[in-house]
């Protein structure tokens, strides 16, 4: 039976299970694209330990990459060896992405040790300057909510 996508009047064309939870929404907003904010249609899926989001034109397309990435994860947890090894990248908080299919899973390596945490090459996202009060992030913020309906579509690659 064909499910909703939560957020929206959208029936899923895909056969997700049903312990998966999936979301989306027509008019996302991005911070910290390349060329700044810009708006998405997107599908969001939940499956154990991790988060996928597939990002289109529309919700069909945003639905058809998450499921592209729901379908890799799947394939390579059922290889038999799990996931794995994994990749830091830019977490320090024991996330890692499995370096065989690329999806991101939560609490899978240890968490780096506060004074490994702050890498001077690291450039605070917008996220970390809202947080610490950075009068310019706000505004950033502020102002690419007030102007939605200008953002450019995103393109993404999902």
């Amino acid at each position: 039976m064909a499910r909703t996508i939560t957020n929206t009047s959208t029936q899923a064309q895909h056969d997700w299970p049903d312990d998966v939870f999936i979301q989306g929404g027509e008019r996302g907003i991005v911070f910290g694209g390349p060329d700044g904010a810009y708006q998405t249609a997107f599908v969001e899926a939940f499956p154990e330990s991790t988060f996928l989001r597939g990002e289109g034109s529309t919700l069909a397309e945003a639905e058809d990459k998450c499921w592209k990435q729901y379908q890799r994860h799947v394939s390579c947890d059922g290889t038999g060896q799990g996931h794995g090894p994994y990749e830091r990248r830019q977490y320090t908080n024991g996330a890692g992405f499995c370096t065989r299919c690329g999806t991101w899973m939560n609490r899978v390596l240890p968490p780096l040790a506060d004074e490994e945490n702050h890498s001077s090459d690291r450039k605070p996202s917008l996220l970390d300057r809202a947080f610490y009060a950075e009068p310019d992030a706000l505004v950033e913020i502020f102002d690419a909510l007030a102007h939605a309906d200008e953002l450019p579509h995103g393109s993404t690659d999902q």
